[in-house]
């Protein structure tokens, strides 16, 4: 398989896909992401002389507040955590970020990403109403003792950067392993975790590994384990995580 001509179709895939609409002082940008009620998720962009905003005009939290998500508590600093991670804040509910023209290509790549990962930590959130799909693969690591770094980055070939939930640290008997946790398994997850991963591998050790863990509570849409399994990332089933080849996927 050429990894490069991999990363070239998915970005020439996003150009193509990626489209803008002028309404008013603002551009409606829409990406080919689908969000849980399986709408393309739509940003806005506003030039005012050397500043470029970004606004999601506080849909996708309005959307999961309206789908019972009480924003307290833990969640609020789930939260509060992604938009740190991706360089993006809140105000009131609506999420924002700026940039200039120099950097606008990494800043719009982490918006997209940041609203990506807030709709899939928070979407079926009424199968969730105790902790985040985050908080129990946590919970689950310090029963068994799975010692890890979290909430990490890369910058890929591509200059764009990645985050990953987790890092397994490379030893003796296994090697270096990043993970991302899909709480909402469907295809435009898998594609935009595959071509991260891909960018990102390019830049690591020859033997680093993929790991997704998979939320099979909520539905997993045709095509997606078989997906990862194609490009050589390990799946595993959230139901199936007490089995001991799984704990000792993680295990250094």
């Amino acid at each position: 398989m050429d990894i490069q001509k991999l990363i070239n179709d998915y970005t020439d895939w996003l150009n193509r896909e990626i489209t803008f609409e002028k309404i008013g002082q603002y551009y409606e940008i829409t990406t080919p992401f689908l969000d849980e009620a399986n709408d393309y998720m739509q940003f806005y962009v506003k030039l005012e002389d050397d500043t470029i905003s970004f606004s999601d005009d506080g849909y996708t939290i309005n959307r999961l507040i309206m789908n019972g998500l009480q924003l307290k508590g833990e969640k609020k600093k789930e939260l509060t955590r992604i938009l740190k991670t991706f360089g993006v804040s809140l105000e009131g509910e609506t999420i924002v970020s700026s940039a200039n023209e120099k950097n606008f290509p990494q800043k719009k790549h982490m918006f997209i990403q940041a609203l990506i990962r807030v709709d899939d930590l928070f979407s079926n959130i009424h199968t969730k109403t105790k902790s985040t799909f985050n908080e129990d693969v946590i919970n689950f690591f310090s029963k068994k003792e799975i010692y890890y770094s979290d909430n990490v980055q890369f910058t890929g070939k591509s200059g764009f950067a990645h985050n990953y939930e987790f890092l397994f640290q490379r030893s003796k008997n296994q090697p270096e392993r990043l993970c991302r946790l899909v709480n909402n398994p469907n295809k435009s997850n898998m594609e935009n975790i595959l071509f991260a991963w891909y960018d990102t591998k390019e830049e690591r050790r020859n033997d680093s590994k993929l790991i997704v863990v998979l939320n099979d509570l909520n539905p997993i849409a045709k095509g997606v384990e078989e997906g990862f399994l194609n490009y050589d990332a390990r799946v595993v089933k959230w139901s199936e995580k007490n089995k001991a080849e799984i704990v000792n996927t993680f295990l250094a």
